[in-house]
């Protein structure tokens, strides 16, 4: 037996899960100035999800565990560090984040992200993370296996989850202390869509009431993997003081 989607629609990517404003900016090829907000160096915020959508993909998720639970089947959780969540590709939403990740992440990463091969992603991991006082409460320190990471809250209500950042740094430079103007706190808002470098070392503060949902997009350049000499400390590498 295989699962049976909830929302049909949500498979097929379209410009109907997009804020219009964020379509209008993509359609009219204006460039992500036009509409990303920056509050912080290298961390870029922007609408992009309808509230209409975000409700059915939590909903679309809540279904598959559902119904994961009565034919007694595992979930593939997200990542070594989310206990709660699913993988969007293991059920049908492949082709749907690669081409959201194409015609989304791509045209913005190209102009903000181009020294880590944001004009060439072409993989993605997508999946949703949820956050709660009965599940996880927040998210340790990390990078992301990724080039570039979109992160849309999807809601519900909920209080706490800010996410912090503390600074860019290269595998061999990953433990080294961020510098005051490296610390930042961003609140996570339903629709509302967070683009930043995969190695910009990032965490979630606790949730304190409600529940927090998150769709995530580690995308991924095979060209700028292909090019990268693991051994050497890459420009963008925030390690030594500006």
């Amino acid at each position: 037996m295989t699962y049976q989607p909830l929302h049909r629609n949500l498979y097929q990517f379209s410009d109907a899960f997009l804020d219009p404003e964020l379509v209008q900016v993509l359609r009219s090829g204006s460039g992500p100035e036009a509409i990303c907000q920056m509050p912080h160096p290298q961390i870029y915020t922007f609408p992009m999800l309808r509230a209409e959508i975000c409700t059915a993909l939590i909903e679309e998720v809540k279904a598959f565990e559902d119904w994961c639970e009565e034919q007694d089947l595992d979930k593939l959780r997200p990542n070594s560090m989310n206990n709660y969540g699913v993988v969007l590709d293991t059920f049908g939403f492949q082709n749907c984040l690669q081409q959201m990740m194409l015609e989304v992440v791509v045209p913005f990463a190209t102009r903000l992200f181009p020294d880590v091969g944001g004009g060439s992603l072409d993989r993605h991991h997508g999946f949703t993370v949820e956050y709660g006082v009965y599940k996880d409460l927040d998210l340790g320190f990390h990078v992301d296996a990724s080039d570039v990471t979109l992160n849309v809250c999807l809601g519900h209500d909920f209080r706490g989850g800010e996410l912090y950042f503390r600074g860019i740094r290269c595998e061999s430079c990953m433990q080294t202390r961020p510098r005051p103007e490296e610390e930042f706190e961003i609140s996570q808002v339903p629709g509302r869509a967070i683009l930043h470098r995969g190695k910009h070392r990032h965490g979630a503060r606790a949730i304190t009431d409600g529940e927090r949902h998150n769709l995530i997009l580690w995308c991924n350049s095979s060209q700028y993997a292909a090019s990268r000499e693991p051994d050497r400390c890459p420009s963008w590498c925030q390690s030594s003081p500006v």
